[in-house]
């Protein structure tokens, strides 16, 4: 037996070990144990490792690029694509997939949104991109979400053939420098803009497919125009998972999102993003079936729905903004992924005699007092239900939530419901995620 295998076998069944024992031992700088009330509540102390936050006030700036990063299957095959089973090999290009980014500074204070046509960008490929950003790219928070893309290259690993990873990096190398150039471009088009922001209700578009039947189905749009009111980019904020197309397609393709981008530009101009909600649960698209056609009439439904929620909406010239960033700690509970973890299928390191993972999360608020937008940003598949209930304590005007954001650690499941032989808690890194990411949040956030 070769060696590696051996070293390989060995450090399966020392995880395993620990996974059954429980007495992997708990650095200072790890999160604290969770704690349980009489009420079933639990509470965890996260550990504060990056924390920055910025209040300014001033006039505004905006500026947008886009920029492909489709495989060139030709020189970088075999692709696998990310999402539903193992081993699904792109055979061809439908539609090009995109980094998107819109660049907002109000006085000071400069925030990049980024939107990738990817299934989920973690969060060491998230600091790597950081790292391309030059001293003369000065940007305070850089926003990146994936769409959650079932069509395009697996970026997480878990969709290779057998035990091996799906990535290609010869491919996502690549990726990378391309989106790091993407916030880089949106930097350099600034110019003086205003915001408009509106919300409108899609109404029976998707479908939530595990109990209790709890969905957003609100579509938020922040739209950023120059001084002569020409669109320079639209972001729509909707929750629903990009899988019209489902697992039959092995077409490279951005599913819905590619008919927003095309609708909407071709109809009010400038560059627009799809920025995905929380799609726990499941939230998916109610569609008759998996077809193109599909994709096209359920995308061009919600941009349509965007568009014209704009109509009456003022444009806002100045503002007050406020924003926060906190790094944690989350204790990787899964075991099936910490297994992965170790064959390189999940390829990010563990914290703390391999304990925990490393995340962040993010808030930006808008307006005095934050009246006007309040945003947070979740790294992973939150659950409508965790949504709603920090929402109700929020009280800005719009108030949007950010899913899949600087990582993908998979479903966060509400704690009281969450149940190991359930889908959803077979993909999500950690039992424990609901109440840090939330409590760490509501910390955050500026609430009456």
């Amino acid at each position: 037996m070769r060696k590696t295998m051996i070293v390989t076998i060995v450090s399966i069944i020392f995880l395993l070990s620990l996974e059954i024992i429980g007495t992997i031992p708990l650095g200072s700088s790890s999160a604290k144990d969770p704690i349980e009330n009489d009420q079933n509540i639990i509470f965890i102390e996260p550990t504060q490792l990056h924390h920055n936050e910025k209040m300014d006030y001033g006039l505004i700036m905006a500026g947008a690029a886009a920029n492909q990063i489709t495989p060139d299957l030709s020189t970088q095959s075999p692709i696998f694509i990310g999402g539903f089973g193992r081993n699904r090999v792109a055979t061809g290009i439908h539609d090009d997939i995109w980094s998107r980014c819109c660049v907002v500074q109000i006085g000071n204070t400069t925030i990049a949104f980024i939107s990738v046509d990817l299934i989920g960008v973690m969060y060491p490929e998230y600091q790597r991109i950081m790292s391309y950003l030059d001293e003369n790219t000065s940007i305070d928070l850089v926003v990146l979400t994936s769409t959650h893309n079932h069509e395009g290259p697996d970026v997480i690993g878990l969709w290779g053939k057998a035990i091996w990873s799906g990535i290609s990096w010869d491919w996502y190398d690549g990726a990378l420098s391309i989106i790091a150039d993407t916030i880089k471009e949106a930097y350099e088009n600034m110019k003086p803009a205003g915001i408009k922001l509106a919300h409108a209700i899609a109404l029976g578009m998707s479908r939530d497919s595990r109990e209790p039947i709890i969905m957003e189905e609100q579509v938020e749009t922040i739209q950023l125009v120059d001084y002569d009111e020409q669109v320079i980019a639209t972001m729509v904020c909707y929750a629903s998972h990009p899988e019209v197309l489902w697992d039959e397609n092995t077409l490279i393709s951005s599913d819905f999102p590619h008919y927003i981008f095309e609708h909407i530009e071709e109809t009010i101009g400038g560059t627009t993003l799809f920025i995905q909600g929380s799609i726990g649960g499941l939230i998916t698209p109610r569609t008759q079936n998996h077809s193109y056609e599909s994709a096209k009439d359920f995308g061009e439904s919600i941009a349509d729905i965007s568009i014209n929620s704009l109509y009456n909406s003022s444009i806002i010239w100045e503002t007050h903004v406020h924003l926060e960033t906190k790094e944690i700690f989350v204790p990787m509970t899964n075991p099936v992924f910490r297994i992965a973890s170790i064959l390189n299928i999940l390829d990010r390191p563990l914290y703390n005699f391999r304990k925990d993972l490393k995340t962040s999360v993010n808030i930006i608020e808008l307006g005095e007092d934050a009246s006007l937008l309040q945003i947070v940003t979740v790294p992973g598949e939150d659950f409508p239900e965790n949504w709603f209930e920090l929402k109700e304590k929020m009280h800005a005007k719009h108030r949007i939530h950010i899913g899949l954001a600087t990582d993908e650690l998979g479903y966060i499941v509400p704690i009281e419901d969450y149940n190991p032989k359930d889908y959803e808690e077979s993909m999500s890194a950690s039992k424990y995620l609901d109440p840090l990411i939330h409590q760490t949040l509501e910390n955050m956030l500026t609430l009456f």
